[in-house]
């Protein structure tokens, strides 16, 4: 499976908060994609609310990490 923006925008939290930088949770999922930001950029994802969202993601950019 090739990783795309949508999959990863269903991990993450979609909360749009803009406390990554980015206007939308689509745009910072964009450039996580692209390897232009890191998960560490989004404080939601770090919370208990969102661990197991972030356990998830971390797996899947595991896979484009090589």
């Amino acid at each position: 499976m090739k990783l795309n923006v949508l999959e990863i925008l269903k991990h993450l939290p979609r909360t749009n908060c803009k406390e990554c930088g980015e206007p939308t949770c689509m745009a910072f999922a964009s450039k996580l994609l692209k390897k232009e930001t890191t998960l560490q950029a989004c404080p939601p994802l770090f919370t208990p609310e969102y661990e197991s969202k972030r356990r998830d993601i971390q797996e899947l950019m595991a896979g484009i990490a090589a």
